[in-house]
């Protein structure tokens, strides 16, 4: 498969950019375009952060909170590993939402470890007021093999009082998606927003021509297969309401938009699927001399763009503009548009790619010369730095509250998946011990239940 532009070396080196960071190295034995003229370790700028200072001052109130190793479920019970991995993953889910500042549990002199855990053993809040800390979250368990009950409750040290009390009984293999719910009931009771943990985070795993679709959760540590790469590598997914799921494949010499499981398009290059709040499927299509975006309804495409160039990476705001990337100013830039076609560009000057607009409507987060992020007003006001010294780091996608925004980074040596506070705080890997390269990360669009 060779694609046919009639363009200038401009179009050439921007479909570089554009497809490169998309397909990598997928393309590289057919398509012959022209060298991006941008340093790609940084060595051309003095300093690596060179639109803005990054912002990681952060402007979200966080509440200093302490959790306990679990105690068994029976004074006289027992307890094995799981009494610390699962205070642990509670631990980091409430430090990526950048909510909260964890403190060492060890720093308490509180006398009875199982203090709050019944009426017989009420809570003690003064060793851990004399800490400073403003909330602690207690737990028991116990598990078998197969089984697993945990009691959780959540201490508020300022008020004296006990603000939550849950227990959770199922599989044992489900810890982890109770510890999520509870994770997202300790957000609502203390912010008054629901949390997100256990939204599905759609991503790209492998390499070259053996790249896969997978599917995790947020809060999790394991990813499951839904595409492989039989035939070709499959890569560029989405995920739209009702989690539907939509991604590119390479069959042989033909690309496949598939949706759902289904082909739903079959022939010439198709890149950057999306989906619109309304479910509507929207990818970019390769034509003999442009790339335009289209919606998708069964096999049918309508074209919404028509620029005469590339337009790519549709992105869209609840109220139904769309965000994309343009060359029609010469190099790629993030454009805005409430109709289809005809934007207003917002990005800086300098190559801008990979928009994702967040679902509350008020930003949209891009990947700016290659190797940051940045977000920016839909009016193309507030520019702010998120990354920088760190890598490369590309394709941001908001969580469903908005609050936090997932990427992938070169910054540990291989490409993996990060997780940050939206504005930029809380940087970490998102799964730390997931083998292999993951990139192109999306967050579902819908909270989870």
């Amino acid at each position: 498969m060779k694609l046919l532009f009639a363009k200038t070396r401009s179009v050439l080196a921007f479909l570089t950019l554009t497809l490169a960071l998309a397909l990598a190295s997928t393309l590289a034995s057919t398509l012959a375009f022209a060298p991006v003229s941008m340093a790609q370790d940084g060595s051309e700028y003095a300093n690596p952060s060179v639109l803005i200072p990054v912002d990681l001052t952060g402007t979200f109130n966080r509440f200093n909170i302490v959790v306990p190793d679990f105690q068994p479920l029976k004074p006289s019970g027992r307890v094995d590993e799981r009494s610390q991995q699962l205070p642990k993953r509670l631990s980091t889910n409430l430090d990526m939402t950048g909510y909260f500042q964890l403190v060492d549990p060890r720093a308490s002199l509180e006398a009875d470890p199982r203090a709050g855990l019944s009426e017989e053993t009420p809570f003690n809040y003064t060793p851990w007021a004399q800490i400073g800390a403003q909330f602690v979250i207690k737990g028991a368990i116990e598990a078998s093999s197969s089984s697993i009950t945990l009691e959780l409750r959540l201490f508020d040290v300022a008020t004296g009082q006990q603000r939550l009390a849950k227990r959770y009984n199922g599989r044992a293999k489900d810890a982890r998606k109770m510890i999520n719910r509870f994770t997202n009931d300790v957000i609502l009771a203390v912010t008054g927003e629901p949390g997100v943990f256990g939204t599905p985070i759609i991503f790209v795993s492998g390499e070259k021509s053996n790249k896969s679709i997978m599917l995790t959760e947020l809060g999790s540590d394991e990813a499951e297969t839904l595409a492989g790469s039989k035939g070709g590598p499959s890569t560029q997914p989405a995920l739209g309401p009702g989690n539907v799921t939509a991604w590119t494949h390479r069959n042989g010499k033909k690309w496949e938009l598939v949706s759902s499981g289904r082909v739903v398009h079959s022939g010439a290059t198709v890149l950057s699927p999306a989906f619109r709040y309304d479910g509507a499927l929207v990818a970019a299509l390769s034509g003999r001399v442009s790339t335009n975006i289209a919606i998708f309804e069964g096999r049918s495409a309508t074209l919404i763009t028509n620029g005469g160039g590339i337009e790519v990476s549709p992105t869209f705001s609840p109220d139904g503009r769309m965000a994309y990337v343009s060359n029609q100013g010469g190099g790629p830039g993030i454009y805005v548009s409430s109709g289809g076609g005809g934007g207003v560009r917002i990005s800086p000057s300098g190559a801008s790619t990979d928009p994702s607009w967040s679902p509350k409507g008020d930003k949209i987060a891009f990947v700016y010369r290659e190797r940051d992020i940045c977000v920016v007003n839909p009016d193309g006001s507030g520019l702010v730095q998120l990354t920088g010294g760190q890598g490369v780091n590309l394709h941001p996608s908001f969580s469903p509250d908005g609050r936090m925004i997932v990427f992938s980074s070169s910054r540990g040596g291989r490409n993996q998946l990060y997780i940050m506070s939206s504005n930029g705080d809380r940087q970490q890997p998102l799964m730390p011990d997931f083998p292999g390269n993951q990139t192109l990360p999306a967050f579902s669009p819908d909270m989870p239940e």
